[in-house]
């Protein structure tokens, strides 16, 4: 998924409380899930959740308030539609599906041959033995 990186990593004009209040309000509007927390409970940001405190800053050059500037992202997001990298992602999940369920095939391929192999083996040798003591048997019997 990327990187996590603090609050001081992510390169924004802001101060680490302009920071914190803006992720909080991103949070309640439903544009970015609660960060995770690291040590000393700090803000750990995924590359997502940086890009769009970054997009919130360059909207809010735009805007009198940041209220404005979080509408209008919310906005933006509808218009656009699901995350292209979002998508590419899932494309590659399902390519990957795929290469995994071809290999499982393969493996239940290969211990249906394995299994067949041993079966033929424990036949013989019941069969041996059971040839051998039907001669003991015949011997002695």
């Amino acid at each position: 998924m990327g990187e996590l990186k603090t609050v001081d990593e992510i390169g924004t004009s802001y101060s680490k409380s302009q920071i914190y209040w803006r992720i909080n309000k991103l949070v309640e509007s439903g544009l970015m899930e609660p960060p995770e927390r690291g040590e000393r409970n700090e803000y750990l940001l995924n590359p997502e959740q940086s890009g769009i405190l970054k997009k919130l800053s360059e909207v809010e050059e735009n805007h009198d308030t940041v209220k404005e500037a979080i509408g209008n992202l919310k906005e933006e997001k509808l218009e656009v539609g699901p995350d292209q990298e979002l998508l590419d992602r899932v494309e590659e999940l399902e390519e990957r599906v795929v290469v995994l369920e071809d290999k499982v095939k393969a493996l239940e391929r290969g211990l249906t041959v394995q299994d067949d192999r041993q079966q033929k083996c424990r036949d013989r040798w019941k069969n041996q033995l059971k040839e051998g003591a039907k001669k003991v048997k015949d011997l002695f019997g």
